[in-house]
């Protein structure tokens, strides 16, 4: 492992100097952050805007390029460090107009405003629906389409920084072969099953008609899911004029996405380099009855004293 930080010029090899070191990434929540401490000795504080490099063995072998946001000191003279990667500078607002894109169209678009390096940007094919998009951040504007494709065509997609690229990568592609849970690198997990946050088994959709004068309401719903735990209703106002077969669909879709208890599941385990935020591993606690494939929600890499790393996963 080795951690390198160019500071006014000077480049200055951290490796050994760290006391805590650890990287974190969200899946389509924001930058990758690497925190990392150090005991000042006299010389030089890190300063903010200083270019970070993380590598396994070589620069061939990157973990995390990023620069610095955030540092500082305490009585205790141990220095903080926090570093972001590229897409942390995409949390500015601005004023857009989506107009016959596509998910590849606006992420190329938004590095391209922003002069950041890319990587591979997986086309998608799917035309997002032309609208203004007023004062948003360039990344919620970017994840919105993210759902609105994942809606529209069933696919679901992740935006991440690749030591120093942003990529845009189809979640079926980032399979990793890689087992956890009972005697396999797991040692503590957390689970919980929840139809209280994000569950809906009727889809309400309401669309105003300027010509009737009056709105259209496209419903859809699960009868057996109704009745099994009460009517938990999504709404949302569309805009005007709607087409009622892409109203209907978008109904059918939402339901098919929200009606099933979501469950939380965070392992603690020995670490891996290869697990990111967007890859999936598979699943296996016989204690839950899980046997399956799980995309990674958050990852936590926890690199001193030994390598360990903690894991939010999506389980449906």
């Amino acid at each position: 492992m080795e951690l390198l930080v160019e500071s006014n010029g000077v480049i200055y090899d951290m490796t050994g100097c760290c006391t805590k070191l650890s990287l974190s990434e969200p899946l389509n929540d924001g930058a990758g952050s690497l925190d990392f401490t150090y005991l000042y000795d006299g010389a030089e504080i890190i300063q903010n805007g200083s270019y970070v490099r993380l590598c396994n063995t070589s620069e061939t072998d990157g973990i995390f390029f990023g620069r610095v946001f955030k540092t500082g000191m305490g009585q205790d003279k141990e220095v903080k460090v926090k570093a972001y990667d590229q897409l942390r500078y995409c949390k500015a607002k601005d004023t857009i107009t989506i107009e016959n894109e596509t998910l590849t169209d606006l992420v190329t678009r938004m590095c391209n405003f922003f002069q950041l390096q890319t990587g591979s940007l997986m086309p998608t094919g799917y035309i997002l629906q032309s609208k203004p998009q007023c004062d948003k951040t360039w990344l919620d504007i970017i994840y919105t389409a993210l759902s609105d494709t994942l809606i529209g065509i069933g696919n679901m997609y992740c935006l991440r920084d690749e030591y120093g690229s942003v990529c845009l990568r189809d979640i079926a592609d980032l399979q990793l072969p890689l087992i956890i849970g009972d005697n396999s690198l797991c040692y503590e997990y957390d689970w919980e099953k929840s139809i209280d946050d994000e569950f809906y088994n009727q889809v309400k959709l309401v669309s105003g008609n300027k010509k009737t004068g009056h709105a259209d309401v496209y419903i859809t719903k699960d009868s057996g899911s109704i009745e099994k735990y009460g009517m938990l209703q999504y709404y949302e106002k569309m805009e005007n004029d709607m087409d009622p077969s892409k109203a209907k669909a978008k109904a059918d879709a939402l339901l098919k996405l929200y009606n099933h208890e979501k469950e939380t599941l965070t392992f603690k385990c020995m670490g891996d380099l290869s697990v990111r935020a967007g890859n999936s591993i598979y699943g296996s606690i016989e204690d839950i009855q899980l046997n399956r494939r799980l995309i990674v929600q958050k990852v936590t890499h926890d690199f001193l004293p030994v390598h360990t790393m903690t894991l939010e996963v999506m389980t449906g």
